[in-house]
């Protein structure tokens, strides 16, 4: 490749870097261009600004599988939203965060991606690109509890950092802190260590993901061409910055024991933001000293399974709870062509979705098997499975809907209030399932009613249209 042809090649990357750049903040953007389309009055208040402080405070959060939770994006913003509009009503918060968060989850478009056109040069040419990014992200802790995430997409942006190598990066910042510190800018070291420490979190969510993708699927993962080294050299990168984060914090400290007055105060802020630091280094740290123990035994439970079990469709989780996701006029038009593509136009085919309800929710058939006049062999008798729902989830579902379907109420309220009262998982998608089928029920098969709100909702693992429940009037 001649001089001009990888000048061009260069200018090509860099280009479409800063195209994503300016792409990442457009939903950020449209919200403030478009908040009097709100049917709230938000013209005292920058969505901008408040959007910045969301991320902050999600990425200030983040850690090792944490986020930051409802009440800590509540907490951040009341105050700010006080301080523009004294006098704002409770509600209006409320509504004011909904829009925010609503916005950077891209709920107009069911917490899909964002997708947005590009034009991109390579090779001399001027080609069409999508970049597919998101901004914030809802999962679950090991705990049970739901918190905010921000996408890397989201970390870049708000360090500015986007198309830049973040390891790099960090050891530009180390060399500024110690700069600023050593001149008494204490203010400004601030600023940098916790612009570092950020970047710090960037970096181990990058590598962490990348771990992700490979122990996902083991066989096509590259793992000893690339993702070692790739670990080897985030570890080197690692425990360089914890020598260097160490001996800076032990000067600090030594500095901190002797001031007096506004130092005090600022060193101990600066203490607590390279503490952040190394703990988010400490953690990836641990997780890199066991990634390839944990990616052989992956690789070899994977390598155990029988290659016709991938080829095989899991009806519930791959199938039927994904499409109870979708929008109820698109399952009625799509039900019946879908399942002969999948079963096989040979195989009869459920005519309605209520019988699909009924099977899913009966109990396991139990058979008269027939005794041969034998003597049968000594044998150990295996474990039966048990059914999908157990009898103590029916009897969870059925009290908990005595008790609170006292007055019409919304699917996703239910599931909140289903959640925060300890029903488990399963009797939860006993729940939904059970009002699904009551949409469709008829005659003496109703027992409550259900009808649709028009409104989209997501509620812990589940979303889709809105439904309103309530009991049958006599």
């Amino acid at each position: 490749m001649n001089g001009e042809a990888l000048e061009l090649r260069e200018l090509g990357e860099a280009v479409a870097r800063r195209t994503r750049s300016l792409i990442a903040p457009t939903p950020i953007l449209e919200l403030e261009a478009n908040k009097s389309q709100r049917g709230l009055d938000l013209s005292q208040h920058d969505l901008r600004m408040l959007c910045l402080v969301v991320l902050d405070v999600v990425i200030d959060k983040m850690g090792f599988g944490t986020g930051a939770t409802r009440r800590d994006i509540d907490s951040a913003l009341s105050p700010i939203l006080e301080t523009a509009e004294p006098g704002i009503m409770e509600a209006d918060k409320k509504r004011a965060v909904g829009i925010i968060l609503d916005a950077l989850f891209n709920e107009r478009g069911r917490r899909q991606q964002f997708v947005e056109r590009y034009a991109a040069l390579e090779n001399g040419e001027i080609l069409w690109r999508e970049f597919s990014y998101r901004l914030l992200e809802e999962t679950q802790t090991e705990e049970g509890e739901r918190v905010f995430r921000a996408s890397s997409e989201a970390i870049n942006l708000y360090t500015e950092m986007l198309g830049y190598n973040l390891e790099d990066a960090a050891e530009a910042d180390l060399a500024v802190l110690k700069y600023q510190s050593q001149r008494g800018r204490l203010d400004d070291a601030i600023q940098t260590a916790r612009q570092a420490q950020i970047r710090a979190k960037a970096y181990a969510e990058t590598i962490r993901l990348r771990l992700e993708v490979a122990r996902r699927d083991a066989d096509q993962a590259k793992w000893t061409s690339e993702v070692l080294q790739q670990m080897t050299r985030a570890l080197d990168h690692i425990r360089e910055r914890q020598r260097k984060e160490a001996e800076l914090r032990t000067g600090l400290e030594q500095r901190r024991d002797q001031a007096g007055g506004d130092d005090l105060g600022k060193l101990t802020r600066l203490l607590d933001e390279i503490e952040k630091s190394e703990t988010t280094n400490l953690e990836l740290h641990r997780l890199l000293i066991t990634a390839n123990d944990q990616f052989r035994e992956e690789h070899a439970r994977q390598r155990m399974r029988r290659v016709a079990t991938g080829s095989r469709v899991n009806l519930e989780p791959e199938v039927l709870l994904p499409w109870l996701h979708a929008e109820v006029s698109f399952i009625q038009e799509a039900w019946t062509p879908a399942m002969n593509l999948l079963v096989g136009h040979s195989t009869p085919v459920p005519p309605s979705l209520e019988q699909l309800w009924n099977k899913l929710l009966a109990l396991p058939t139990e058979f008269e098997v027939l005794q041969a006049d034998v003597l049968a062999p000594q044998t150990a008798a295996l474990a039966e499975a048990p059914p999908v729902f157990q009898p103590a989830d029916r009897i969870a579902v059925r009290d908990f809907l005595r008790r609170e379907l006292r007055e019409s109420r919304r699917l996703s309220e239910l599931l909140v209030v289903a959640n925060k009262h300890g029903l488990s998982i399963p009797a939860r998608r006993l729940f939904v399932l059970l009002t699904m089928e009551q949409f469709g029920a008829a005659g003496e098969r109703r027992q409550f009613a259900v009808v649709p709100d028009g409104k989209a909702f997501a509620a812990d693992e589940f979303s889709g249209d809105e439904l309103v429940l309530s009991r049958l009037s006599k």
